[in-house]
């Protein structure tokens, strides 16, 4: 799925409620997702002007507006997500607007996008374009999925070997060595980590892949059953769940924050 393609997509998705889509594996009983958490605890925030490239819904804009941002952009393609967005959250200094980020004109002092980048056509390119928009000192803080775990090596074996159909709309499948290569391609400092280990090695994966692997083994045609499935996911849950460790790039969101 080409970026082209991506607008049609999110806007069928963002009409029929986000919360259906994944939201609820990801928040898996908690009030706000690891990704968004971690994203919000950072940095401080206060004073910051702000733009958010893909802010779907607008939920992590108006969490930082919250905490003190002076400004805050929403910007996503998707015009279902602007309209929920806007009609959700408000907040004196945050604005949403449908637009693409290359024309955009203002500077920020920080950029965010969350699970966007690996969508892209060209994603040192865009991250290119976010350094091209920063205030002097600015800093952009992304969040991708990170496939450098029991997680990623389990799915990607089934895409490299089989071209199963892992996900629905990702083009990339990043670990920190893409993002560690970049930020010296960019000129920049990078700080990494990874966050929610449940959903790489732990029981968010066990729930993931009892919802997901026998979609993709009837999307992929792959020549397999239900009960060969239950007994893979059961064998996970006896051995990986078992025996692997938290590690810094085990995680299953890898959140990276480059600085000028």
């Amino acid at each position: 799925m080409k970026n082209k393609e991506l607008e049609k997509f999110y806007d069928s998705v963002y009409k029929k409620g986000e919360q259906g889509h994944y939201t609820k594996l990801r928040l898996a009983g908690k009030d706000i997702a690891a990704d968004r958490r971690a994203v919000m605890e950072e940095i401080s925030w206060k004073g910051k002007t702000v733009l958010d490239v893909g802010c779907g819904t607008g939920e992590t804009p108006y969490y930082i507006a919250q905490k003190g941002a002076a400004r805050v952009v929403g910007l996503d393609y998707s015009a279902e997500a602007i309209s929920a967005a806007r009609q959700t959250y408000r907040h004196k200094n945050l604005s949403f607007e449908k637009k693409d980020v290359k024309d955009v004109k203002e500077k920020f002092d920080v950029i965010i996008t969350m699970g966007t980048l690996e969508h892209t056509d060209n994603p040192l390119g865009m991250l290119k374009r976010f350094k091209s928009l920063l205030n002097p000192g600015g800093s952009i803080i992304v969040t991708s999925p990170n496939w450098s775990n029991p997680r990623g090596y389990m799915l990607l074996t089934l895409w490299f070997l089989f071209r199963a159909r892992i996900t629905l709309v990702d083009l990339h499948y990043f670990t920190p060595v893409e993002f560690i290569g970049w930020a010296k391609k960019l000129g920049m400092k990078l700080k990494w980590r990874t966050v929610d280990q449940s959903w790489a090695h732990g029981e968010k994966l066990v729930a993931d892949f009892t919802r997901r692997l026998p979609n993709i083994a009837r999307d992929s045609k792959l020549p397999t059953t239900g009960a060969r499935i239950r007994e893979f996911i059961a064998w996970i849950e006896r051995h990986v769940l078992t025996l692997e460790k938290d590690a810094p790039h085990t995680g299953a969101i890898g959140v990276y924050h480059f600085r000028k």
